[in-house]
């Protein structure tokens, strides 16, 4: 497990101390998908079920970010720099303060809800990454930077359709992860995981409103930059602040 640990983080840290070199860097990034998916198929499933806590939470989302950014052929630095940083950080918390291991059994309809609600996380995660990204295009375009191939009127636009189309996929699937619990779990609201579910229909409500205002008002720049993130920030303090609730402190 130690040299799975070593091989994933490596791969990570050459693909992000390459990454304005983009073929060597991508291919680093899919090695380091590659060892990253034994990684996460080893820590999060078992015979007995799966083992799914905060630090688990945070490789799975990691591990499918990595795959949307290389299957959608992201070619932003910003955003692989990032994902990249982030996934060593995974890899390091788990590895040195690494949390109690406690299985749950598989259920067909709860493994769904989860599963959606990962992808979910996962797009929009992403989105978040590429809307960073936009705030930075935004900044050097406005301070006249050296314009180059990345840094033009062109990309800004095209990569501004790759957020929404991101944030779309993601929103659908965070609806559809809602849907799923409140039909196929019991006590959906008043578990100890309610507030999650309060903070992911905020979340989910904004995003629709973010969709709508692009489509019925043209929003873009700044103001769909804003709403993406403080959109994302309200998922991620109910998705990753409950387990931390529950694996830290409870």
């Amino acid at each position: 497990m130690t040299s799975l640990f070593i091989a994933t983080t490596a791969a990570h840290l050459i693909a992000l101390l390459l990454v304005k070199r983009y073929p060597v860097s991508v291919l680093f990034l899919i090695l380091a998908s590659l060892f990253q998916t034994v990684l996460t198929a080893l820590l999060l499933l078992n015979d007995s079920g799966w083992t799914f806590n905060a630090q688990n939470a945070c490789l799975v989302v990691s591990w499918l970010s990595n795959i949307i950014v290389i299957g959608g052929q992201f070619r932003l630095k910003t955003v692989r720099i990032l994902l990249s940083a982030i996934a060593i950080a995974v890899m390091a918390w788990i590895y040195f303060w690494p949390l109690p291991d406690f299985s749950k059994p598989y259920a067909l309809f709860i493994d769904l809800h989860i599963t959606l609600s990962i992808l979910a996380y996962s797009f929009l995660f992403v989105s978040s990454l590429v809307a960073i990204n936009l705030a930075i295009q935004i900044y050097r375009l406005k301070k006249n930077a050296f314009m180059s191939a990345d840094l033009s009127l062109s990309s800004l636009l095209t990569n501004e359709e790759k957020l929404f189309i991101l944030i779309v996929i993601g929103w659908l699937f965070l609806g559809l992860s809602l849907l799923s619990g409140a039909i196929f779990i019991d006590n959906f609201f008043g578990n100890q995981m309610g507030h999650k579910i309060v903070f992911s229909i905020l979340a989910w409500i904004l995003f629709s409103v973010l969709i709508a205002g692009r489509m019925l008002k043209g929003w873009r720049g700044k103001k769909a930059i804003k709403l993406n993130l403080i959109a994302m920030a309200l998922l991620m303090i109910g998705f990753l602040g409950s387990y931390l609730v529950i694996d830290y402190l409870l």
